[in-house]
């Protein structure tokens, strides 16, 4: 597991070859008794969203210059930690019912909260989340607190729906447990720089004390 520095605020390196893998390792050591929290404000969940591509810079500014945590924000970054174990789980195909039931509640939430854009590009229309753009019928527009988890529950429906999501895979290293796609079942480590060589370390090191 490998991270860097965004604006001040640590977020995991991209490493799961499709967003909604990456947001589920916002979370490294799944399984252990003392996990490391990436999303530790909606702050990071908002620069996390961006830097992901899955929002647009002007639909995270809202979140972006927060720093007293709020009632409100408490509960969006609640929001986002339960469908994060859910869609760890999903992914693995460890889901149970009430897994895949709260990843499909907030999958339909966001196609609710999307308009349908047309083609640019050259490209097909698609359904967008567009921050204040996004309204449902008959309500207000969506809060910029939604939209991250709203845009992850669009990856994670992208994800489960196509052959990639029958291809995942957890890695072994110890404190990690990130999760990443390996369409060729050749792949063992999140990264073999990180989690791959601290293992080939441990190894040698009792090698040699054996």
């Amino acid at each position: 597991m490998s991270w860097q520095l965004v604006e001040g605020v640590p977020l995991p390196d991209p490493v799961g070859g499709h967003p909604a893998l990456d947001f589920c390792n916002t979370r490294a050591g799944w399984g252990t008794d003392a996990p490391k929290e990436y999303l530790t404000s909606v702050r990071a969940l908002g620069l996390w969203a961006r830097e992901a591509g899955l929002l647009d810079p002007a639909d995270v500014s809202p979140l972006l210059g927060t720093s007293a945590s709020t009632p409100a924000q408490a509960a969006a970054l609640l929001r986002a930690g339960a469908l994060r174990e859910a869609l760890y789980a999903c992914a693995l195909r460890r889901g149970t019912e009430g897994d895949w039931a709260l990843v499909a509640h907030e999958a339909a939430a966001a196609r609710a909260a999307s308009v349908l854009a047309p083609p640019a590009g050259g490209g097909p229309a698609a359904w967008r989340l567009t921050g204040a753009g996004a309204r449902r019928a008959g309500t207000d527009a969506v809060s910029p607190l939604d939209l991250p988890v709203l845009a992850v529950a669009v990856a994670a429906e992208d994800l489960l729906t196509s052959t990639l999501g029958t291809c995942v895979a957890a890695c072994p290293g110890t404190g990690c447990g990130w999760v990443f796609a390996d369409p060729r079942r050749r792949r063992r480590w999140c990264s073999m720089a990180v989690c791959g060589n601290r293992a080939k370390a441990r190894a040698y090191a009792e090698r040699k004390r054996a």
